[in-house]
C-alpha cells in the first residue's frame, strides 16, 4: 500500500495533480459563479460604471439624413440620346455614386462652398487651447534641447524638397475632419442613397446634409452640360471637314464618268446585257446537248443487249414503234392460243409465225431510223454550243474592259456615299445636342430632405452602458473561470481529489468551528460539550475509518502529523482522544511536539515531567502520565529541556514505551510536529501502527502535501488515510462534490451543534 501510494505521488509530483484539461460543465460553472459572486459583482460594477462615466462625458453629436433616389430618365421631351449616358439603377451604379459622394474632390468642393475652414468644429486650429502642445509634443525629447545647441550643430546637405503648403495642409485636415462626420450608404436593397452627416449642432447637421444632396444633383447637371459643350465644339469642327470631303468625292465621280463615257453602268450597258444573254443561251444549249447524248447513248445500249429491239421499243417514244409493239403482242398471244389446239405444222400456225417475223423486222428498221435521228440531233446541239462559245469569247474582252471601269467608278461612288452618310449623321447629331442642352436634368431626385434631429445620435448612453454591462458580465465570468482554474490545483477540497491525487483514503472532512458556533470554546472542549455535533461526527468517522483500515489487526498506536503548522493537527489529535475516551476506550494522548508543545494548554494540565523526562530516564512513565477529568483520557505532556528530539525518538526507550502503552491502552494517539518543519514525525512514523496525515482544506498547497507524504512513505510510515481539516462547510457545499452535503442540507438534522 505504501509503495503504491509512493509511486502514485511520485508520478504526479510534477504538478499534474488532477485532470487539468477537464472542462467545467454548466453546473460547475454556475457553482463557481456563486462562489465568486463578489468578484463577479465587483467586475460588473467597475466596468459598467467606468463605461457609463466615460460615455456621459462625451460631447453629444447629432446626425441628420437626406435620402437621394437614383432613377432612370425614361420620359424625354425629344427622343434623342444624351452625350452622357443616363444612370442605370443597379447595385454597381449605387456603389459608384456612393464613392463619388465620399471622394476627396467632392468633399473639397463642399468644404469650400460651405466655408468650413472657418468653422472651429472642423478646423482644430480655431478651437480654444489649440496652441497648447499635444502629449506627443511634450514627450518629444528634442523639445527640451536649447536652441543654441541646435544652432551649433553641423548642418548636412539635404535634397531640396519643397515644403508643403500650409494652406493646403490645413485644407486637407479640414476635409479629413469633414469626411469623418459623413456616412453615405445604400438603404436596404432599394435604389436609395442615405446621406448622413453628424455635427455638434443639430441645425448644422441638417443644413450640411441638404447642401450636399443639392450639390450632388447640381454636379450631375453640370457634368452633362460640360460634356454637351465639348461634343458640340468637336462636331462643329468635324462637320466642316466632312462637307469638304463630300464635295471633293462628288467632283471625282463626275470627272471619271466623263473620261470613260460611262453614263450608267449598273444595268443598261449593251455589252454586259448581251454577254448575260449569250451566257443564258449557252447554258440552255449545253443542257439540250447533254439530253440528246443521253437519249442516244441509252438507245444504243439497249440495242446491244439481249432482246435489245424489244427493250428499245418500250423506251423510245415513237408512235410507229408503239403500233408495231401492239401488233407483236397480239400475234404472240394468238400463237400461244393456237399452239394448244393445233400443231406446229398447221397452216394457220405457220402463217401467224410469218406475220410475227415480219412485224419484228419492221421494228428493227424503226429503231435504226430513230437512232439515226438522235445522232443528227446530237450533232446539231454540239454545233450550236460551239457557236455560242465563240460569241462568248468575243464579248468577254469587251465586258472585262467595261467591268474594270465600273469597279473604279463604284469605288468612287462608295467613298462619296460614305462621306455623305457620315456628314449627315454628324450634322443630325450636332443639331440634337444643341436642342438637348436646354433640357438637361439630373438622374436622381431628393426623396426626403434632412430634418433637424431631435435627439443626439452619439453618445448612446443607454446602449453603450448596456453593452458595457454585457461585456463586464462576460469579463466577470471569464475572470471567475480563470480564478477557479488558478485555484483548482492549489489545495484539496474533497475526498475524490485526495484519492485521485494521492491514492489514499480521506478518513473524514472535519468542519471548521467558528467562535460564534462554539461560543468561544476551544475545539477540544466543544467535542466534550457537543458530543452529537457535526464536528464530533467527523471525528467519529476518523476513528471508525481508522479501525477499518486493517481487519486483522486493530491499530493502537496512531501518529497524527501534517505538512505545515496551523492545519488543525493538534486540535484533531486532542479532540479525537477526548471523544474516544468518552466512548469508553482507554486512551492516552502523547504530546510528541517537544519543540513547541501546546496540548497541555488545551487539556489544562501542567507541562512538567513529560515525555522528554521519561525518555531521558528522569521520570517514570507512571509519574509523568496525567489524567483529564473532562473526558477520562490519560495525557503525557511533552516536557521540557530536550536538545535533540529525533535522537530520543530513535532510542529503544521510545519503542519500548510505545509497546507497553499499546498493550495497556486501547488507543495511543501521538501528536507530532509538522513534517515540513522538522523530522520528528518521520522518526516516529516507523514505530507506530498507523499514521494520520492532516491537510487543511483548500489552503495547504498540493506540492507541499506531496513532498511531506513522500517523506513519510520513504521513512516507512503506514498512513491510514488523510483528514481534511478546517473545512468551510458552506463554501464546500457550493462545489457540488459527492461529500459536499455531509454536514449541511438534509443531513444537518442528525447533528446537534
Amino acid at each position: 500500500m505504501a509503495n503504491e501510494a509512493l509511486r502514485l505521488i511520485g508520478g504526479r509530483a510534477g504538478g499534474n495533480t488532477e485532470e487539468q484539461g477537464a472542462e467545467l460543465n454548466l453546473r460547475e460553472l454556475w457553482r463557481a459563479i456563486v462562489r465568486r459572486k463578489f468578484l463577479l459583482l465587483a467586475t460588473i460594477l467597475a466596468v459598467t460604471g467606468a463605461t457609463y462615466a466615460y460615455i456621459s462625458q462625451q460631447t453629444p453629436l447629432y446626425t441628420a439624413q437626406a435620402l437621394i433616389q437614383i432613377q432612370n430618365r425614361e420620359a424625354q421631351v425629344i427622343q434623342v440620346d444624351g452625350v452622357v449616358e443616363e444612370l442605370i439603377a443597379d447595385p454597381a451604379t449605387i456603389a459608384s455614386e456612393i464613392q463619388y459622394l465620399t471622394s476627396p474632390a467632392f468633399l473639397i468642393r463642399m468644404v469650400e462652398q460651405l466655408k468650413l475652414q472657418e468653422d472651429p468644429e472642423f478646423n482644430g486650429a480655431l478651437r480654444e487651447g489649440a496652441d497648447r502642445p499635444s502629449v506627443l509634443q511634450l514627450l518629444n525629447p528634442m523639445r527640451y534641447v536649447p536652441e543654441s545647441w541646435l544652432a551649433k550643430a553641423p548642418t548636412q546637405q539635404v535634397s531640396s524638397i519643397p515644403a508643403p503648403d500650409a494652406a493646403l495642409l490645413q485644407l486637407n485636415r479640414v476635409v479629413g475632419a469633414f469626411g469623418s462626420r459623413l456616412l453615405v450608404e445604400q438603404i436596404g436593397a432599394a435604389y436609395i442613397i442615405g446621406l448622413n452627416f453628424t455635427s455638434e449642432d443639430p441645425a448644422k447637421s441638417a443644413m450640411i446634409a441638404n447642401a450636399m444632396a443639392d450639390e450632388y444633383l447640381v454636379s450631375q447637371v453640370e457634368a452633362k452640360f460640360r460634356a454637351a459643350e465639348r461634343a458640340t465644339q468637336w462636331l462643329s469642327k468635324r462637320i466642316q471637314e466632312l462637307r469638304g470631303e463630300v464635295l471633293e468625292a462628288e467632283a471625282k465621280i463626275i470627272e471619271y464618268r466623263s473620261s470613260n463615257n460611262l453614263v450608267d453602268t449598273d444595268n443598261s450597258n449593251p455589252v454586259t446585257l448581251q454577254f448575260f444573254q449569250l451566257n443564258t443561251q449557252l447554258a440552255l444549249a449545253q443542257g439540250e446537248r447533254a439530253a440528246a447524248e443521253a437519249r442516244l447513248g441509252q438507245a444504243r445500249a439497249m440495242i446491244n443487249t439481249e432482246g435489245g429491239v424489244q427493250a428499245a421499243a418500250l423506251v423510245l417514244n415513237s408512235p410507229v414503234m408503239a403500233d408495231l409493239r401492239s401488233q407483236e403482242l397480239q400475234l404472240t398471244r394468238k400463237i400461244s392460243e393456237l399452239s394448244s389446239e393445233m400443231g406446229e405444222r398447221h397452216p394457220l400456225m405457220v402463217t401467224t409465225r410469218g406475220e410475227l417475223t415480219n412485224v419484228r423486222a419492221k421494228m428493227q428498221d424503226e429503231v435504226q431510223r430513230i437512232i439515226s435521228d438522235l445522232s443528227n440531233e446530237v450533232a446539231v446541239s454540239r454545233a450550236r454550243e460551239r457557236e455560242l462559245n465563240n460569241n462568248m469569247a468575243t464579248l468577254q474582252g469587251d465586258a472585262a474592259n467595261v467591268e474594270l471601269a465600273g469597279v473604279q467608278l463604284r469605288d468612287l461612288t462608295m467613298e462619296a456615299d460614305a462621306n455623305r452618310e457620315l456628314f449627315a449623321t454628324f450634322l443630325k447629331r450636332f443639331h440634337e445636342i444643341i436642342e438637348q442642352q436646354e433640357l438637361q436634368e439630373a438622374d436622381a431626385t431628393i426623396m426626403s430632405p434632412a430634418n433637424i434631429p431631435v435627439g443626439p445620435s452619439h453618445p448612446m448612453v443607454k446602449l453603450v452602458t448596456m453593452i458595457g454591462f454585457a461585456a463586464s458580465l462576460v469579463m466577470g465570468v471569464l475572470l471567475v473561470f480563470v480564478v477557479e482554474r488558478w485555484n483548482t490545483g492549489y489545495g484539496f477540497r474533497s475526498a475524490d481529489e485526495i484519492q485521485s491525487a494521492l491514492g489514499l483514503r480521506a478518513l473524514a472532512l472535519v468542519p471548521d468551528l467558528s467562535r460564534r458556533e462554539t461560543s468561544g470554546a476551544l475545539a477540544e472542549d466543544y467535542i466534550v460539550q457537543k458530543p452529537n455535533s457535526a464536528y464530533a461526527e467527523a471525528l467519529q468517522r476518523i476513528r471508525t475509518s481508522l479501525f477499518l483500515t486493517d481487519g486483522e489487526h486493530t491499530p493502537k498506536t496512531v501518529l497524527v502529523t501534517s505538512s505545515v503548522p496551523l492545519e488543525g493537527k493538534s486540535a484533531i489529535a486532542s479532540s479525537l482522544a477526548r471523544q474516544s475516551a468518552r466512548s469508553g476506550l482507554k486512551v492516552i494522548l502523547i504530546d510528541a511536539d517537544l519543540r513547541r508543545p501546546r496540548l497541555h494548554e488545551v487539556i489544562g494540565l501542567a507541562n512538567q515531567n513529560g515525555l522528554s523526562e521519561v525518555l531521558t530516564g528522569r521520570v517514570s512513565p507512571e509519574a509523568a502520565i496525567k489524567h483529564d477529568e473532562k473526558s477520562g483520557l490519560d495525557f503525557l505532556p511533552a516536557g521540557v529541556g530536550v536538545v535533540s528530539p529525533p535522537d530520543l525518538f530513535r532510542s529503544s526507550t521510545m519503542r519500548i514505551l510505545l509497546e507497553e502503552m499499546g498493550s495497556y491502552y486501547d488507543l495511543v494517539i501521538i501528536d507530532t510536529p509538522p513534517v515540513g518543519a522538522v523530522s520528528d514525525a518521520l522518526t516516529l512514523s516507523g514505530i507506530v501502527d498507523k499514521a494520520i496525515y492532516v491537510i487543511r482544506w483548500e489552503q495547504t498547497p498540493r506540492n507541499v502535501v506531496m513532498a511531506g507524504m513522500r517523506q513519510m512513505f520513504e521513512a516507512g510510515a503506514d498512513i491510514a488515510g488523510v483528514v481534511l481539516s478546517r473545512v468551510d462547510v458552506k463554501k464546500h457545499a457550493r462545489y457540488g462534490y459527492a461529500d459536499s452535503g455531509y454536514y449541511r442540507g438534509s443531513y444537518s438534522k442528525y447533528y446537534v451543534n
